[in-house]
């Protein structure tokens, strides 16, 4: 039984001994003639059972590949598939960074809230990274703009994060509306209590 497979699929490649992806398969064509995808190298996308050398999937049957190329160099990095991706990354730490503005502001009445928001930051940020992780995710280092920057830097990463893992940009276009409503509601609250 043939698998069928999406032009529009998603793949994940080896690259040493790690797992990277997903990629478009516009991607894996460019690092087949960069020479980073060579016969031997492992591919798998949604609906594969398993993983399996690139030459063995229809990128081998591109007759300008050097797939085609008996005598091409192979890929001779140890990867287990094993240990590749596991399944989906978990959308609940991305979700909380994005509307942490939103229930941060709802503290601003306690004294050192912006410590309790670095700390949130820190740990959803941390919390996030081990769950890509766990499923065989490479994750981004753009992390370190939430942990540094908070609120603000919370778009940057989720921006890096969609880029890195599955290209929806729902986290990124919610973080900037909690953003601009949590700087909205500081705002209010300091008019108000510059009037009274």
């Amino acid at each position: 039984m043939s698998v069928v497979i999406s032009p529009k699929s998603m793949w994940h490649y080896q690259d040493g001994a790690q797992a990277i992806g997903p990629v478009s398969a516009e991607v894996v064509v460019e690092k087949i003639k960069q020479g980073t995808i060579r016969r031997g190298t492992l591919v798998w996308t949604d609906g594969m059972a398993n993983w399996t050398a690139v030459e063995n999937t229809h990128f081998g049957n591109e007759t300008e590949s050097a797939l085609n190329n008996p005598y091409a160099a192979t890929s001779t990095a140890v990867f287990s598939p094993a240990a590749a991706i596991t399944g989906p990354v978990s959308d609940a730490p991305a979700w909380a960074i994005a509307t942490a503005p939103l229930w941060l502001a709802l503290l601003t009445w306690i004294p050192g809230t912006s410590l309790i928001g670095v700390g949130v930051y820190v740990g959803l940020s941390i919390w996030d990274r081990d769950a890509i992780k766990k499923t065989g995710h490479t994750p981004s280092n753009g992390f370190w703009w939430a942990i540094l920057l908070g609120a603000v830097g919370a778009p940057i990463y989720l921006y890096l994060r969609a880029r890195r893992l599955d290209g929806k940009m729902n986290y990124f276009v919610t973080s900037l509306a909690s953003l601009v409503a949590y700087i909205a509601i500081i705002v209010v609250i300091t008019l108000m209590l510059a009037k009274a």
